[in-house]
């Protein structure tokens, strides 16, 4: 998992277990949004050059209400890598060179969904960096 501790939130950022599509995945950073009062997040991270790669499992947490779409998007130093839409029950696997990167930026933005009382949580299962 990515054991730093941001130093910016755009919200709140929850580490620990999350369920994506049936599995579990036991270090995961989970970043709350919604249709209206928080439809971004984002997590920002000083990796300060010592990583290779960024390693993590995209995906909607299970228990989001179904409907909605969240993009995922990573930043590199302020730079965005090309984003990733998906609903509930669909994942993606993201594996990014980081090598050289001082700054780490992961960001969910709510997309579509008609609900408008709860919460979708945008997952990055068991994210770690490695040298």
């Amino acid at each position: 998992m990515i054991d730093l501790d941001p130093v910016s939130s755009g919200y709140n950022v929850d580490k620990g277990s999350a369920d994506l599509g049936g599995r579990t995945f036991p270090q995961s950073v989970s970043l709350r949004v919604d249709k209206n009062s928080i439809p971004a997040n984002d997590a920002e991270y000083n990796i300060a050059g010592r990583w290779k790669s960024f390693n993590a499992t995209i995906g909607v947490r299970d228990d989001s209400p179904a409907g909605g779409r969240l993009t995922f998007q990573v930043f590199l130093d302020g730079s965005p890598l090309p984003a990733h839409e998906l609903g509930i029950g669909e994942s993606r696997e993201l594996h990014i060179k980081v090598t050289g990167a001082l700054r780490l930026k992961l960001k969910v933005t709510f997309t579509a969904g008609e609900y408008y009382d709860n919460y979708s949580y945008g997952v990055w299962g068991d994210a770690h960096l490695s040298s």
